[in-house]
């Protein structure tokens, strides 16, 4: 993750860039100047918001991803065309894509985070928030085996075993395209014992977690 990208940017085969965007930074420009880097139907979308706050996110998310993505691709982001799975995930068409680029993309709050690799993969997003009542949205969503094991933790082993479970998970649904639908109890997870081609980061003080998974990886599914 950089705070300063290089002016050249070279993806190899095995790396992950990320990229992490505050909206709020850009809420006080004057961003209808985006909205010509989105494709009609995108502007379309953008048009059908009721809430402009809402609006002006959708507008710079999409507007950035078509600016990042034109980096690698050495086109300009106007020309990126994007197909679009039975569930809504968007990938690069092969049109525009003879360097196979795959992305994945993240929003918590204000913070927008993009994955970009030459291998499918996923990525989470989440906010350590001492407030949720951990056990109880595990015992609905985990495996009763995640759950079991959360149950014998302290306090401060379980946030940290429920929140980098809860990320994980979330990106690897995401890195075969399913998504929350796939459902976060159909995957179990051994944290202790299994050995996952994942890469988890803390951001910014310990507040957030980072979860990126090549798609490929082995979970066991229920």
């Amino acid at each position: 993750m950089w705070e300063n990208p290089p002016q050249k940017l070279i993806l190899n085969n095995n790396d992950v860039h990320i990229w992490l965007l505050d909206i709020n930074e850009f809420l006080s420009e004057n961003i209808v100047s985006y909205f010509d880097i989105l494709s009609s139907d995108e502007q379309e979308k953008f048009n059908t918001f009721s809430r402009k706050l809402q609006g002006h996110r959708f507008l710079i998310n999409r507007a950035y991803l078509r600016i990042i993505l034109a980096q690698y691709l050495q086109i300009s982001p106007q020309e990126i065309l994007f197909n679009y799975s039975q569930k809504g995930k968007p990938s690069l068409n092969i049109k525009t894509n003879p360097e196979k680029i795959y992305f994945n993309v993240s929003h918590k709050y204000n913070y927008t985070i993009y994955a970009i690799a030459r291998k499918n993969l996923g990525i989470d997003l989440e906010k350590i928030d001492p407030q949720v009542n951990i056990q109880k949205i595990a015992q609905r969503f985990f495996c009763l085996e995640e759950y079991e094991c959360l149950k014998q933790l302290n306090s401060q082993d379980k946030a940290k075993y429920f929140f980098t479970l809860w990320t994980i998970k979330e990106a690897y649904l995401k890195s075969i395209g399913e998504g929350l639908s796939g459902g976060l109890n159909s995957i179990y997870i051994n944290l202790l014992q299994q050995k996952l081609n994942y890469q988890l980061i803390n951001y910014q003080e310990k507040k957030k977690l980072i979860a990126i998974l090549k798609h490929g990886i082995y979970l066991k599914t229920i």
